[in-house]
């Protein structure tokens, strides 16, 4: 097996990873093992995959891509070895966790009895949960059941904004992922999570809130992410909720024909929904939808009121706002509201 001479790490990491394993070459680590473990939890959560193979290598050999002379070519040790080190530094189990030897990992798995003590490592055993190896995704389910519970709220309120986004992606976990749900669905997670999407400038996070619709407790976070969120994006799925009075995610995908005769096939998303409890009235949602300062949402208060405009008592200002609005989509949907009120005039 050849290492990739690529590096995803920074070079004081990529070091202090390189000098870890070349001390666990002689025995147990002292310092070594701390710094490694503080620069990885400072890693952005995208590199808990991207630098799965290169931390295994760092670990077993004492390896870094950028180190000259640093691949001996020995092996460090084989599971039983591994399993010695684990019982007298437990926590040496969060860099096994990325060993090549599945044993191995399963062998972190079942020694990690604290909580993970930041995003990087609650990610990582999310990544297990994921593992190619089913004796380790067992494993995994069992460490997460047992310490995911116990981490701090935003811990899991930072891990779940990468992970409700990749509970579709990662192809291999099935109920495995429902362990996760029962972390993230809790009132304290989500208040973090309500914030952090409610504050972020940038990401995905609209996507994000989508995923954590399945959530009941963030019924109650709704009307704030729909008034004070800086993404109008998150604001406008927010508004879609609470006029709606529906809150819907993606559950997965299926395959359909569209043509068998010539093998065409495409994917459709399986939806799942609840209904919320919105105690703001209707027609003060969208008049309030259509004073915000984007017109994303502006255009969810008018597609609203083009379904609900008679539930709405006194449509004809919110119309005449809609029908000057200074975006051409949202005019042209007001225009359509006058034309059918102008048809539906004897």
């Amino acid at each position: 097996m050849t290492p990739s001479p690529q590096s995803v790490l920074p070079p004081t990491l990529r070091e202090a990873l390189a000098t870890l394993g070349d001390r666990l070459q002689h025995g147990q680590p002292s310092h070594e093992l701390n710094d490694v473990l503080h620069g990885l939890a400072t890693l952005p959560l995208y590199l808990v995959v991207r630098a799965d193979r290169e931390i295994a290598f760092a670990v077993r050999w004492g390896w870094s891509p950028h180190r000259r002379g640093s691949w001996p070519g020995r092996v460090l040790r084989g599971s039983h070895a591994a399993t010695d080190l684990l019982t007298t530094t437990p926590e040496l189990a969060w860099l096994f966790l990325f060993d090549f030897d599945g044993r191995i990992r399963e062998a972190a798995l079942e020694a990690i009895q604290a909580p993970p003590p930041a995003p990087f490592f609650f990610v990582a055993l999310a990544w297990r949960l994921n593992d190619w190896a089913v004796p380790v995704r067992a494993a995994a389910v069992r460490c997460c059941v047992r310490v995911l519970p116990g981490a701090a709220p935003p811990v899991a309120a930072r891990s779940a904004l990468f992970l409700l986004d990749r509970r579709l992606a990662w192809g291999r976990w099935r109920n495995e992922r429902q362990v996760l749900d029962r972390v993230f669905g809790q009132p304290d997670v989500i208040a973090v999570i309500a914030d952090l999407v409610r504050e972020g400038p940038t990401g995905a996070l609209a996507a994000c809130l989508r995923h954590a619709l399945r959530y009941p407790a963030i019924d109650g976070h709704l009307q704030r992410l729909a008034t004070k969120a800086v993404q109008p994006a998150v604001r406008a799925v927010a508004f879609r909720c609470l006029i709606a009075r529906r809150a819907t995610w993606i559950e997965g995908f299926t395959w359909i024909w569209a043509d068998k005769i010539y093998g065409i096939r495409k994917r459709v998303a399986n939806l799942g929904s609840r209904d919320i409890s919105v105690q703001q009235p209707l027609a003060a949602l969208i008049a309030q939808g259509t004073l915000d300062r984007s017109p994303a949402v502006r255009k969810v208060a008018a597609d609203a009121l083009i379904e609900f405009e008679s539930r709405v008592p006194d449509a004809a200002p919110l119309i005449a706002r809609l029908a000057n609005d200074r975006n051409a989509a949202v005019r042209a949907r007001a225009d359509f509201m006058l034309r059918r009120r102008g048809k539906s005039v004897p």
